[in-house]
Order: structure tokens, then sequence, then C-alpha cells
């Protein structure tokens, strides 16, 4: 087992007011705390892998296209949802909000 402290829990903006702090990553996967400024966005995107997120703190809308069809879903506190490998998404946050999301970094 290997501890990861928060000193070494590294910090970025990815987008602006998208905080992401990266709790840990192995080799096989990766897990990540967001903040969310109300009104931030996520831009359309897409991965190869499937992404699980539990919202803690807020409300967000999350826009899925599947099968060419276009899906808003309201999360809040206590939501989790999963978006399947490449299936383009994007997040609005509705409130300041706050996640945590896991992705399989596996072939």
């Amino acid at each position: 087992m290997l501890k990861i402290s928060k000193k070494n829990q590294p910090t970025v903006e990815v987008f602006n007011g998208v905080v992401r702090k990266t709790l840990v990553c192995g080799k096989d996967v990766l897990m990540a705390r967001f903040e969310y400024k109300k009104g931030s966005k996520v831009p359309p995107h897409k991965h190869s892998y499937e992404q699980v997120t539990t919202i803690l703190k807020g409300e967000q809308k999350i826009i899925i296209e599947r099968e060419g069809k276009r899906e808003e879903i309201l999360i809040k506190s206590g939501d989790s949802y999963i978006v399947p490998s490449n299936f383009e998404h994007e997040q609005i946050s509705l409130t300041d909000a706050v996640t945590i999301d896991a992705w399989s970094l596996a072939p």
C-alpha cells in the first residue's frame, strides 16, 4: 500500500472555474476531486475509458450524446452517474459544486 499525502496531490485549473485535484493515480485507475464555480462548463468531449462520478455538493447538468440522442441529466448532492466509454458528454455547474471522479486507465 502506498500513501499519497495531501502535499503530493497536484491541483490544476483544467477549465475556467474548474479545478482538479488528483487524489491518487495508479497504473490502472485515477481518482480526482473537482471543484466547480457556478456557471463553469466542461466542454463536450469523450474518452476511451469509463468515468464514474459522485457529486458531493451542488447541482450540475450533465449532457450526454447517446446513439444520436441528446440526454440532459440533473444531478444533485449525493447523486452519482456513469459515462460509458466513447460517449460525448459535457457538464454545466448550476451552483458551486464538488465531485469525486474515477477513471479506469487500463487499455
